[in-house]
């Protein structure tokens, strides 16, 4: 009976040690890795832009953002770079659709049919690929960095297909960024 549980047990130790096993693979790398194929003849593709989106509170979880908190940071300056370039709050915006990267700006909860106050970075060209830091320079001095991944390929079946993501202070995080300052 030993013998048995010895060898089912090498088994299973050699079958968790493949190679290429999803659960362990990045998801950025892994959808980078896939083949891009034509899009499909005869249609046109609005390949959407990428914002990202984030909601930024105090620790008793006031939207800095939100006209009614006390001390919010609506009017108050802080910056961001990003390939490069810095980016700065309050902005100007511009005409949204063209995928023009404006930097921040705010969407109001009535907007956003939520509770919520949403901050925006963006906007980034949706058929672009890239893998880079967002920096943020808060009002209180504080910063985070938040690993910016997007990647755009053409599937087989010739229909758009994305990969967004992002990593905050390097932990992956999914849906919205929620950032405690």
């Amino acid at each position: 009976m030993k013998k048995i549980l010895w060898i089912l047990t090498a088994v299973l130790t050699l079958a968790s040690c493949e190679k290429g096993q999803p659960w362990l693979e990045d998801p950025f790398e892994a959808f980078k890795s896939k083949k891009s194929y034509s899009p499909k003849s005869g249609m046109i593709w609005d390949i959407m832009p990428v914002d990202y989106v984030m909601v930024v509170t105090d620790a008793d979880v006031n939207n800095l953002f939100d006209e009614s908190t006390p001390g919010n940071w609506l009017k108050t300056p802080f910056s961001a770079t990003f390939d490069g370039k810095e980016f700065q709050w309050p902005n100007e915006r511009t005409k949204e659709y063209l995928a023009i990267l404006s930097g921040f700006y705010i969407y109001p909860s009535w907007y956003t049919l939520s509770e919520e106050v949403i901050l925006r970075f963006g906007e980034l060209d949706g058929t672009d690929t890239w893998d880079t830091d967002l920096c943020i320079t808060w009002p209180d001095g504080s910063q985070d960095t938040i690993r910016l991944q997007h990647a755009f390929r053409w599937d087989k079946d010739g229909s758009p297909d994305t990969y967004t993501g992002f990593k905050v202070n390097g932990e992956a995080v999914e849906g919205i960024v929620r950032l405690t300052k």
